[in-house]
Parts: structure tokens; C-alpha cells; sequence
């Protein structure tokens, strides 16, 4: 594990404690015992973690005790599981992670060997190892193809309590799936909801992704994902964030094959103090393969993002086409973006190039809206959603589509 990473609990936070593994675990007893001692291993790693440094790149312009443990000690007693949904589940393993581990628990016989994002929160990505009792597992058969859209709806807990996910994808050589992941709080208290996602895209396989944030202002949301891409895949996503007070993503994305394509896109909408730290790799180690990224955020009040991406592109990843792209969009003077995009490029035979804008609103925009006789806050609505679209147009299904309109717009007028 990364020693960039670090412990920030403090002596009397109930994950140092032996008594509190061991009575998650004996509440677990049915578990076969490879993923009990792989239980007991992350734990062990997480405690071996080195204090936190006052300085850490990984944590730059992002306040690290916004997201500490010991503001929600507890794991939640909710019973309250991931709910999962699909017209059409045929020839498709789609089940929760606690049925999985009871059913088929040789589909996670490889979640030992998996590897992490390593983009700064390996604390938060051992606990989830450690703790998770919640998430979901999809399997995609050989050549499956199919017009409906799989959607799990996932809860953040109550009462400054902390739950724990892991989610697990793979998409067989040739096949294709659509997911829609929604994740809400159970009510309009505070809780953390500590997710991680490992995904496996198989040769020619295509893996097509919405994800909506929708947290209340209470909650915080933690979120690793490690995406591995092998020859002629293709991963298509895009991120929504409207909720939580406090939320960091930490997204890479491994390109193993050959002619493989990464696209990544997220938009977040801040108001009040809400705070969005992205981190990203886009990590190439084949030749002839594509990635591009586009993150864009509008912010009000004193909403604050923090985005920092990083192309990778190995010696033996010639002819590499990458573009990374981060666009900020700030309605107040309060409101604040940083942007650290960088390139790591050992390849000569490549097309790179990253960039990262901040703006406010065009005056001559607001103007033209505003000599319609159209309120100031609906302008700048009006500006955000057009802002949006270049991400949002990119989904094909309409009736998600206009969802998520409808969602941005009402999260917009909720500044009002």
C-alpha cells in the first residue's frame, strides 16, 4: 500500500477497534473463510497506514476532516440493502453482494488480488474492504445484448452512521449492458456512504454507465472505482452530482487492450457549501488506444470543487489519443474551482493534451435573457443547463434524459 495515504482516526474511533472487527464478523459467521481473513488483512493494513502529513498532494485544496471517520463512528443497523432492477435479467448474473457471497461466492474469489485507484483515500478503500455488507454484482454472459436498463438504487444511512459498498462488474467478450446507479440518503439526516467499484470490461465488450449522486446536504459520499479495459472495449460513463455536503471520487482507469476506448464525463451542480473533489488517472499500457474526459462544474453560494487528473501513458502505449478536459463555471464570487490537470507521457508516438478552464457567467448572455423579461435566477439556469448538455445530450435513452433535467433544474431552484 501507498504510504501517501494515512490514518486520521482518532484513538477512540471504533474501526481501531479489535472488538468492534470482531463483532462485525461474528454477525458475519456465515462467510466462507478466504474472505474472512481477507477481512481481517485489510483491517490490519489500514491500522499499519501512517499518520496523516500536514502536506499531501493527494489531499491539495480539499479539507481532509470534512471527510473523517470519526464524524460517523457507527455502522448503520439499517437493513436497508441496494435495490435492484431489470426488465430483462436473463442469462444475467445481477444479484446483491450478500446473496452473492451466499450463492456464488466464487464469482469474488479474485477480491483479494484487486488493486485500487491509489488516487489518495486507500483509508477509506481498506475500511470498505473490511466493513462492506452492502453493494451489488453483475455478470454479463458471452455475446449478451439487450435494450433494457439494469438499475440499482443505493442508500446512504442515518443518524451519523457509516455504511460500506462494493460493487463488482463483468462483461464477457462481445456483450454489451446499460446501468443506471442512483444513490439517495434513507431520510434528511447525516450518514456516510463508502463505496467502491471494480470493473471488468472483456475483449469487444461495451459497458455503458449513468451514475446520479442525489445525496441530501447532510450526508457524505466516498466513492473509489478502478475500471479495466481489455482489447476493442469500450466504456462509455457518465457522473451526475447534485447531492451530499462533502463527496470525493477517486476514478482510474486501466487500458490493457489494444484499440480500447475510456470515456469518462461528469457534470456537478454546488450550491450552498457543498464541496466535489474528483480524482482521475487515465492510465494507458497498449498501443492504439483512446481515452477522453470531460468534467464540468457549475458552482453557487460558496459551493467548491477540486479536480485533479492525470494522463499515464506507458513506453510501449504508441500511437495513444487521450484528451482531458475540466470546465468550471462559477455563479457567485463566493464560489471556488481548482484544477490540476496533469500528463505523465513515456510513449513518443502519441496525441495529449489536457486543459482546464474557469469562467463565470457571459455578461452579454445575461443581458440578452435578461432583456426578455426572464428573471435572473432562470437565466442563470437557463446558462447552467446549456452548460450541461454537451454531457448530459450524450445519454440515448430520452426518458433518463429528461429525468435528469428535470433533477438538475429542481436542484438548481432549491438556491432560491
Amino acid at each position: 500500500m501507498s504510504s501517501s495515504s494515512q490514518i486520521s482516526e482518532s484513538p477512540k474511533s471504533n474501526f481501531l477497534s479489535s472488538d468492534f472487527l470482531d463483532v462485525f464478523l461474528e454477525k458475519r459467521s456465515w462467510e466462507p473463510g478466504w474472505l474472512v481473513d481477507f477481512r481481517k488483512e485489510s483491517w490490519e493494513k489500514y491500522l499499519d497506514l501512517p499518520k496523516e502529513r500536514l502536506k499531501d498532494e493527494n489531499w491539495r485544496f480539499s479539507p481532509r476532516s470534512r471527510f473523517g471517520y470519526s464524524n460517523f463512528p457507527e455502522l448503520t443497523k439499517s437493513e436497508r440493502e441496494s435495490t435492484l432492477n431489470c426488465d430483462d435479467t436473463s442469462n444475467v448474473f445481477f444479484e446483491s453482494l450478500n446473496q452473492t457471497i451466499l450463492d456464488s461466492p466464487s464469482i469474488l474469489s479474485d477480491l483479494p488480488n484487486l488493486t485500487e485507484p491509489n488516487l489518495g483515500s486507500i483509508s477509506n478503500l481498506l475500511l470498505c474492504r473490511t466493513f462492506a455488507e452492502n453493494g451489488f454484482v453483475i455478470k454479463a454472459p458471452k455475446q449478451f445484448q439487450s435494450n433494457s436498463i439494469f438499475k440499482t438504487t443505493n442508500f446512504a444511512p442515518q443518524n451519523n452512521k457509516s455504511r460500506f459498498q462494493q460493487n463488482f462488474i463483468f462483461l464477457e467478450p462481445h456483450s454489451e449492458l446499460t446501468l443506471l446507479e442512483w444513490y439517495e440518503s434513507e431520510d434528511n439526516s447525516s450518514g456516510l456512504l463508502s463505496n467502491t467499484s471494480n470493473i471488468f470490461l472483456s475483449e469487444n465488450s461495451i459497458f455503458n454507465r449513468v451514475v446520479i449522486q442525489k445525496l441530501n446536504h447532510e450526508s457524505t459520499f466516498l466513492h473509489h472505482e478502478n475500471i479495466e479495459l481489455q482489447k476493442g472495449s469500450q466504456f462509455n460513463n457518465i457522473i451526475v452530482q447534485l447531492g451530499s455536503s462533502q463527496s470525493r471520487i477517486e476514478s482510474k482507469g486501466s487500458i490493457f487492450g489494444e484499440g480500447a476506448e475510456f470515456n469518462n464525463s461528469s457534470i456537478c451542480l454546488g450550491i450552498h457549501k457543498q464541496l466535489f473533489d474528483q480524482r482521475t488517472i487515465q492510465h494507458h499500457s497498449s498501443p492504439n488506444s483512446n481515452s477522453n474526459l470531460l468534467f464540468k462544474n457549475a458552482l453557487l453560494d460558496e459551493a467548491k470543487s477540486v479536480f485533479s487528473g492525470m494522463i499515464k501513458v506507458d513506453p510501449e502505449a504508441q500511437n495513444t489519443d487521450a484528451f482531458q478536459t475540466n470546465r468550471n463555471l462559477l455563479l457567485s464570487n463566493e464560489a471556488e474551482a481548482d484544477s490540476l490537470p496533469g500528463l505523465e507521457i513515456l510513449a513518443n508516438e502519441v496525441k495529449c493534451s489536457h486543459g482546464a478552464t474557469t469562467s463565470k457567467i457571459d455578461d452579454q448572455e445575461l443581458f440578452y435573457l435578461l432583456s426578455r423579461g426572464i428573471p435572473k435566477r432562470t437565466c442563470e439556469k437557463l446558462v447552467v443547463l446549456g452548460f450541461f448538455d454537451e454531457v448530459i445530450s450524450k445519454i440515448k435513452n430520452d426518458d433518463l434524459l429528461n429525468q435528469l433535467r428535470n433533477e438538475i433544474s429542481a436542484h438548481f431552484d432549491t438556491t432560491i
